[in-house]
């Protein structure tokens, strides 16, 4: 249970709603103020991974739209399950398990990924999982539509989801000519991979390596509303992120905002369930799926806001939480920061107050007490 003490309490009513909210999420939405310092302030913007994404920053230095672009594609070329010659796209589709899918990962983005989705795995008690994929194909989240979902098909998909080496593991191996090769091998062919809770964040994160090579130490980077600042914007002060009100569009107009964070030198990333969903006989059902029962994850956990030094760790945590609920996500959320750990997190919870579709309950870490801007 998650004790009184821990909790910040506001209730929200809306009168207009016209129906109970019962998927909600949160978008990061960004505030950009005037501009004070000297410095020209600089913005790249465009479209990527089904989504986009803004740069801003306050240097004397310049990053050119191709760089950006550029790595991107890179990203695009390894990891994007909606293209069909991506890496991963091909890795799916192989169902050999009498040897290897066998590639170079230059980039070394899969290591990274695999060795920290991994961590998160273990950490989390299974509730972030790479291996669903078949899971979102089978609710219609993927490139496939349903009309139904029943137990016996649930049960079906979950003999290959599992982030275990018996299901499919990645490694690298030296060659006689010093050459290595990354491999990927299946012990059920039908095993399949989808890192899109960690890449998104992971794309943020080389973004702001590319600006840091190129001399830049004031910027902002967002990407399908993950996030990462580094140093401050240019009125010299921290970035503003604003958190959206959990609402779905169907039941109020607008935007609504709950809250903004000051954000320095740290990634700031947001998981919900209120625009992403399905409908089946009638029952709407979220995106985020729980990996440990193949079904998706219902409790009261509206979104989750979660602060780390890396927009890849931030979104995935995130992930994490939004499987795990409100309980096991705190609990997931303290020990991830205690002394045995000792992750650098911050998290901000919503919650759909027990008995009520109106109210909201909060809970933050102690961290976040002076840096968050609550609003009406």
């Amino acid at each position: 249970m998650i004790s009184e003490a821990n909790f910040t309490m506001r209730t929200i009513l809306n009168a207009n709603m016209r129906t109970a909210v019962s998927v909600a999420s949160v978008l990061v939405f960004l505030f950009f103020e005037s501009c004070s310092l000297n410095v020209e302030e600089q913005l790249i913007s465009g479209q990527a991974q089904g989504t986009t994404y803004v740069i801003k920053y306050i240097s004397e230095h310049s990053v050119s739209q191709y760089s950006v672009d550029s790595l991107l594609e890179v990203m695009d070329v390894e990891m994007n399950t909606w293209r069909k010659d991506s890496r991963i796209s091909q890795i799916n589709e192989f169902s050999r398990v009498d040897t290897v899918f066998t590639f170079e990962d230059k980039s070394k983005i899969w290591t990274v990924l695999w060795d920290m989705t991994w961590e998160i795995h273990r950490d989390s008690d299974g509730a972030f999982d790479p291996t669903v994929k078949p899971l979102v194909d089978l609710w219609g989240f993927g490139l496939k539509d349903i009309e139904t979902v029943d137990s016996t098909q649930v049960d079906s998909v979950m003999q290959f989801v599992g982030f275990r080496t018996e299901n499919i593991d990645f490694d690298d191996v030296e060659t006689r000519t010093q050459y290595i090769e990354s491999h990927i091998s299946k012990g059920d062919g039908r095993s399949q991979l989808d890192f899109n809770a960690i890449a998104q964040g992971y794309t943020v994160d080389m973004l702001i390596d590319l600006l840091v090579d190129a001399g830049v130490e004031n910027a902002m980077v967002e990407l399908g509303g993950e996030v990462r600042c580094m140093g401050l914007n240019k009125n010299g002060s921290a970035w503003r992120i604003a958190v959206d009100k959990p609402i779905a569009h169907d039941v109020v107009d607008g935007r609504p905002l709950q809250a903004i964070i000051d954000v320095q030198d740290a990634a700031v990333c947001t998981s919900g369930n209120y625009r992403k969903f399905i409908e089946v006989d009638g029952m709407r059902y979220s995106h985020t799926l729980d990996p440990r029962t193949g079904y998706p994850s219902y409790n009261r956990l509206l979104s989750v806001t979660i602060q780390a030094q890396s927009a890849a760790l931030a979104d995935a945590y995130a992930t994490a939480c939004m499987v795990l609920g409100a309980e096991e996500g705190v609990e997931f959320v303290e020990k991830m920061r205690d002394e045995k750990y000792g992750v650098p997190i911050e998290a901000l919870f919503i919650m759909k107050k027990e008995n009520s579709d109106l109210e909201f309950e909060f809970w933050t870490t102690p961290g976040w007490s002076e840096d968050i801007t609550w609003l009406n």
